[in-house]
Parts: C-alpha cells; structure tokens; sequence
C-alpha cells in the first residue's frame, strides 16, 4: 500500500514532514474513494438531500429521515426516524462472493446502530456480467448466499433486490447492501463528538489480519491475480458477533449511556 504522489506531497505539505508508516497507511484508507467519495461527491450533490422530513443528511453513517405523525402534530416527542444508508462492497465480493458481500451487510448494519436504531430490513441491487459465462454464476451464488446467511444470523430479513446481467460488469460486478432502521426521536445518535472529557469505548469482535486495508483495496483497479493477492484484503465476517452487537447497542441507546457513535472503517 502507499500513497499517491499528489496525495503524499499533500500530506507533507499539511503535517511538514515525511508521514510515518502508520499515518501514510492511514491517510491512505481515509482518502480513497470508498471513504471519502472523492470523484463520486460531485455528482452525488447534484441530487436533493434537504426536507421538511430530513433529520440528518449526507455526512453521517446513515441519512436519518421522520416519519409523518398520525395527526399531522409538528411535536417532536413521540416522533418516529427512519434511518437508511447503503453500502457498495464490490471488489470484496469479486474476490471472495460469499465474505466480501456478507461483510457488505455488516458494515452496513453497523452504520444503522451508529445512529442508535435498531436494524429491521435488507435490501440489494447486484450487477453481474454476461449470466452464460461461468463465472458471472459463480460470483452470484457466493453473494447472494453471503447476503441471505449474514442477514438470517442477525435476524434481519431481505426485503427487497434486484439483479442484473451485462457483459459490461466482467471483472467488476456492483454489489449494493442497503439497511433499513428504526428508532425513536430521543435515540438518535450521531458520529459527532458531544463534549470533551467524553470516554471513548471500542467495541467488538477480535480482529486478525484479514481486511487490513481494505478500504484503499476497494478503490483501486482490480489486477489480473486480484482474487489471489488481494484476499487478505477481504474480511472475514462474524455475523454471530454482530448480532450481540444489535443487541447491545439497543440496550445502551435506551439507558442513554451513548452520546455519539461511529464505526470503524478501512
């Protein structure tokens, strides 16, 4: 891994000096276009992301939106959110269909318990190439099980997906996992630090080796040996660990326990 000339240049720039291994490393996964949306921000502003309804936009885990009360009141208490975020892991799942689109619902159930609601539904919208080839079924079969076994470990149905065939998507498919949650208004959290002095918690499973720079992986063109030499990018998911998870944020939401939330990344 490393970083690219212009973006190393930048970095000595800012910091006035040569970064060391662990800041390139990091600065290289914050940067790169699965994180930071770098060529795609442009045209993702061009689309409307203000409301009446909006609670929380672009910029958070999950965009955050209020559902219409039965009486029309314009009272916040009693106030009902609906969260949704959606997640691309698409060089993972070429790599390795069944981790690489499981660990796609992972993460995106996680930016949901980010915002302090409770995961209710699935969705996805995958892109293969040409169905007579092969391979194009061996990479639908791998993701489609990884969804589907993730999503029934944690308790969160697939509701709805879509599945598409073009010759175009050989070598590159598009595998998009939505989220669905729910929370009330008094739950809502966000990833922004609330006040100083604020203790910060890690939470989760072990970590190995596997998905080490993963997000910088995500974002570069996929080589000829991609499935061989870029696997120790691909996590291993923990579905089993995740659903814990759920569960315990729900609690520690409701007691009021967390000021803000954010997930980890990269």
């Amino acid at each position: 891994m490393s970083l690219s000339d212009a973006d190393r240049e930048l970095v000595v720039a800012e910091l006035g000096r040569d970064p060391t291994p662990a800041e390139t490393v990091l600065f290289e996964n914050l940067w790169s276009e699965h994180c930071a949306y770098r060529s795609s921000r442009p045209l993702l502003s061009a689309f409307s992301s203000e409301g009446d309804q909006v609670v929380v936009g672009p910029g958070d885990d999950a965009a955050v939106v209020r559902l219409p009360t039965s009486d029309g009141a314009e009272t916040t208490d009693g106030e009902t959110y609906v969260t949704m975020g959606i997640e691309s892991h698409n060089h993972p799942s070429y790599v390795d269909p069944y981790d690489g689109a499981a660990t796609g619902v992972g993460g995106i159930v996680r930016d949901t318990l980010s915002m302090g609601a409770y995961p209710i539904a699935l969705a996805d919208s995958l892109y293969f190439g040409d169905f007579d080839r092969e391979h194009s079924r061996y990479l639908l079969e791998g993701v489609v099980e990884g969804i589907a076994d993730y999503g029934n470990a944690i308790g969160v149905p697939t509701v709805a997906g879509s599945v598409e065939f073009h010759e175009d998507y050989e070598g590159n498919p598009l595998v998009n996992v939505a989220c669905v949650g729910l929370l009330d208004a008094d739950r809502l959290v966000t990833a922004e630090a609330q006040s100083a002095g604020n203790k910060l918690v890690l939470v989760g499973n072990a970590t190995g080796r596997d998905g080490l720079g993963g997000a910088s992986f995500a974002s570069e063109d996929l080589a000829e040996d991609a499935e061989t030499e870029d696997r120790p990018a691909v996590q291993v998911g923990d579905p089993y660990s995740e659903k814990l998870l759920v569960e315990a944020n729900e609690e520690l939401v409701a007691d009021g326990l967390v000021e803000s939330v954010d997930r980890c990344r990269g």
